[in-house]
């Protein structure tokens, strides 16, 4: 009986789309764990360079591969500051138990944000990848992994986790195809959409602050598109300043300052997006003018900055949902399935962190359904390590 009716119940699921993930296309493969014809798979790891987004996703993903029984229990340790991620790999390389898998030490490749790094890092990755053959599933963090590796180059497994978006930075095709067999991408198209159709909702705004890199990836990590577009449908008017191409200088900080304090007097709301600036060493500056203004705000990718002052921001719950979604995605792989045939598509969970004391400062109240579904909520400004 179970037979004939699992089925039919996949399929009024697809047809109901109850779930995020495409079901149907799942379906039919295996995700428990399995040797490589009695060997260890090989895990390579290549990162655009340390961010705070691709620790807690990488932690995420190992607390998520023990869950599901490919690694034995350990506790995952804390890292050296919000960002780095060799920490992680360092444990998963030399301490962590499996009977399944092996993270070698000299499969870790960074390119610290650094262009002249990146080009002989991809060389150097992808030769490894073609001619050794040593490593049987590549982990690309970014938008500047995945293009690197987004090629036909090599033709190694790979899956491309946290990219800011994979179809407008080119690293797929479209959503239902990463155009090929060997690649998967992350995409959840309707990211930035749905978060400023909900800040648009709560605050009113009509002058949208937007701080972003003028380059192609700089735009596609502000979904600079969307946010154009979404503009024309809600009315309002979305005003820019442009951060330099400073990749690795260590000014990124500095540049973002100048930008909220050239923004702040002219606008009514900003949106927080994705640049190297953006760090809890760098929080309270970025504000301060933001406070000075009272200009509500809301963060694009780095919730956890919440807690240090900014107003609102799309929680993640440790990426745990993210997380799963990538391990069955690596499961399935390693059993058999060709990355590029994989639903790329995934829609985390749209919650909210919310700051009380940062609401205070701007003299903003927040609607009552919000605070009563807010998933996190800060009654403080919590100060930065560096300040403590």
């Amino acid at each position: 009986m179970k037979r004939s009716i699992k089925p039919i119940a996949i399929g009024i699921l697809c047809l109901l789309a109850v779930f995020q993930m495409d079901v149907c296309a799942q379906e039919s493969y295996e995700t428990k764990p399995i040797t490589n014809n009695g060997k260890k798979w090989r895990i390579g790891y290549l990162e655009g360079g340390p961010y705070a987004n691709y620790q807690s996703i990488l932690k995420s993903v190992t607390a998520s591969l023990m869950d599901s029984g490919w690694l034995q229990r350990a506790p995952i340790p804390e890292c050296q500051d919000e960002s780095e991620t060799r920490t992680l790999w360092n444990f998963l390389s030399t301490k962590i138990q499996s009977d399944y898998l092996e993270f070698p030490s000299d499969a870790y490749w960074t390119f610290e944000w650094k262009d002249a790094e990146r080009e002989k890092l991809k060389q150097d990755t992808i030769k490894r990848l073609k001619n050794n053959k040593d490593i049987d599933l590549m982990l690309a963090f970014g938008t500047w992994a995945g293009q690197d590796l987004a090629n036909d180059q090599h033709n190694t497994p790979t899956i491309v986790l946290s990219a800011s978006n994979a179809i407008q930075s080119g690293i797929i095709k479209s959503v239902e195809d990463s155009g090929f067999d060997h690649l998967h991408a992350w995409i959840d198209p309707n990211k930035t959409e749905r978060q400023l159709r909900l800040f648009h909702e709560i605050t009113g705004f009509k002058r949208l602050g937007l701080a972003y890199e003028n380059s192609s990836n700089g735009r596609s990590y502000a979904s600079l598109e969307d946010i154009m577009k979404l503009s024309l449908e809600l009315g309002f008017q979305v005003i820019e300043c442009h951060l330099p191409i400073d990749h690795g200088s260590g000014n990124e900080g500095t540049e973002l300052i100048k930008c909220h304090e050239q923004l702040a007097p002219k606008i009514d709301a900003i949106y927080i997006t994705d640049y190297a600036g953006l760090s809890e060493k760098s929080i309270t500056k970025l504000l301060s003018p933001l406070f000075k203004y009272k200009v509500p705000m809301f963060v694009q990718t780095r919730y956890d900055l919440v807690k240090n002052g900014i107003l609102m921001g799309a929680a993640r719950s440790e990426f745990k949902a993210d997380a799963k979604f990538y391990v069955q995605t690596f499961a399935k792989i390693l059993n058999g399935a060709k990355p590029g045939d994989l639903p790329q598509k995934f829609e985390s969970p749209l919650k909210i962190a919310i700051n009380l004391e940062s609401a205070k400062k701007i003299g903003f109240r927040f609607p009552l359904d919000i605070l009563a579904g807010a998933f996190e909520m800060h009654e403080t400004i919590e100060k930065p390590e560096n300040e403590k």
